[in-house]
């Protein structure tokens, strides 16, 4: 006995059919794994350092910290960029109180919200950008759970 044939619309079929399913799941996950909505986006602090001291954003309290830490006649000028604000920065704060001391600055941000800051040295009022420290990048989120 031979097997049945299968008529060859039959089979053409189901190869078409199992082509397209494959191809609408491909689409799909390549939709699913590039989409930015997807991204994991959680409060994290930001750090910057310089030779003269560091700034601090806490994404929980969103409070930037500026601390001074060498007793060398130059304050801690900060350099910062609010991505929940139409105008995204620059900005500038600075701690001119002297080795030892922090000032702090209360942001008040929405959750979620971005910062990216730059620590450097200041002196008069003038901070001086090409003795920068590396930029740090953070997200607000006190009220996150």
């Amino acid at each position: 006995m031979h097997p049945e044939r299968q008529p060859t619309t039959s089979v053409v079929r189901r190869i078409a059919t199992w082509l397209g399913v494959v191809t609408v799941a491909t689409a799909a996950v390549t939709v699913v794994s590039a989409s930015p909505s997807l991204a994991a986006v959680v409060p994290t602090n930001a750090l910057s350092t310089a030779s003269v001291g560091y700034g601090f954003f806490n994404a929980d309290t969103e409070v930037l910290s500026i601390h001074d830490s060498h007793a060398d006649g130059e304050g801690v000028g900060i350099i910062y960029y609010r991505y929940d604000l139409a105008k995204t920065g620059p900005y500038y704060a600075w701690n001119r109180e002297g080795n030892g001391t922090t000032t702090y600055l209360y942001l008040n941000m929405p959750d979620l919200a971005g910062i990216k800051l730059y620590a450097c040295p200041e002196k008069g009022g003038i901070i001086d950008a090409s003795r920068c420290g590396a930029r740090a990048f953070g997200y607000a989120g006190g009220g996150v759970i």
